[in-house]
């Protein structure tokens, strides 16, 4: 995937979405690095949209793998906290509303707390 725009859906509520307004967003993904939503409802904090292509090109075998794939997630791994992107945030600097993700992930990252899920 050279680069293309997509919608992704952000949970507002997590310290990793602290500042965004709407939960729909645009990001800038340039890799063909797709994640499986979290089974814990609290570990995906945004997920591509069931039709997500904002702008520029995507193959129509990699459509399915997108939609509903987790943009970023979180999980506990010892007494600390992963937060993973499906691609960077940072990318050149050329995509600027999605290096707030990576700042709010470095800075409130601490204040993360994924309850553990019975089932």
């Amino acid at each position: 995937m050279g680069g293309s725009i997509f919608q992704v859906d952000l949970d507002t509520t997590n310290p990793v979405g602290f500042g965004f307004s709407q939960r729909k967003i645009a990001v800038y993904k340039n890799s063909q690095t797709y994640m499986l939503p979290s089974t814990n409802p609290y570990g995906t904090i945004a997920k591509y949209t069931e039709n997500p292509l904002i702008g520029g090109y995507l193959h129509p075998t990699s459509i399915d793998k997108i939609k509903k794939s987790a943009a970023i997630l979180v999980g506990n791994e010892g007494s600390g906290r992963v937060i993973m992107f499906a691609d960077d945030p940072n990318f050149r600097g050329i995509w600027y509303g999605t290096n707030k993700l990576f700042l709010n992930a470095l800075f409130f990252g601490g204040l993360i707390n994924v309850p553990a899920v019975q089932y």
